[in-house]
């Protein structure tokens, strides 16, 4: 049984740790912790969850981060959320843990995907975002609970305005695909309009012909 066990973590830490996405259900009352490896420094580590389904109307659930400096304060902490979406930079090298909580609600099916890339070159994102934090000089705000009150509201904008960001690239690609679509018909249309005259055209010539030939026919007979 415990070789069972192992075999089912290994291959969910696995499909993790290759950014696969998975579906879990997330019971009543306890928690579930995924994780993901690093093999550099300044790695970008970008998550996506849902909640689809629940026993109840309630569809929120509580999740923290963990980075490998730090088993016990969360990098992250959210509550309430039915779906998140977030990059961030993972400044050490080492397993980063994804925890979600099930509340004291009914239980839940959550759909998961957990990606990081090392290439530095295509972090621009993360690379921006840790030159904001440096200006705001509030690196050490787990010490004051203002600056960590004003971290973490800003933190929270620049959630939102990724989410904003990425929604307005899919309803770009959405829109030029939908254009594609509307040229590629349009198109289509013609064509088969231009098929459709040349083919009536060919079809009242070919009668004109038979009706010739049949006339011809009549007269060779009478003669």
């Amino acid at each position: 049984m415990q070789s069972w066990t192992f075999w089912i973590l290994w291959l969910v830490t696995a499909n993790i740790s290759a950014g696969s996405p998975i579906t879990f259900e997330l019971k009543k009352g306890q928690k579930e912790c995924f994780y993901t490896l690093t093999t550099d420094i300044d790695c970008t580590i970008s998550y996506y969850f849902a909640v689809q389904q629940a026993s109840s109307s309630d569809l929120n659930v509580d999740y923290e981060i963990f980075g490998p400096g730090d088993k016990y304060s969360p990098l992250f902490q959210r509550r309430g959320e039915r779906q998140g979406e977030w990059s961030f930079l993972g400044e050490h090298k080492g397993e980063y843990k994804f925890c979600f909580d099930g509340r004291n609600d009914d239980s839940k099916i959550i759909d998961l995907q957990i990606k990081s890339v090392c290439n530095r070159e295509d972090d621009y994102r993360s690379s921006k975002r840790k030159a904001r934090k440096e200006r705001r000089n509030l690196w050490k705000s787990d010490k004051d609970p203002l600056k960590a009150s004003l971290e973490n509201s800003v933190d929270q904008i620049e959630r939102r305005l990724y989410q904003l960001e990425n929604t307005m690239d899919y309803y770009k690609k959405r829109n030029i695909r939908n254009n594609y679509t509307v040229r590629s018909t349009d198109r289509r249309i013609v064509t088969f309009s231009l098929y459709g005259i040349i083919l009536l055209a060919l079809m009242s010539l070919g009668q004109v012909i038979v009706l010739q030939w049949f006339f011809q026919k009549a007269r060779d007979q009478v003669v």
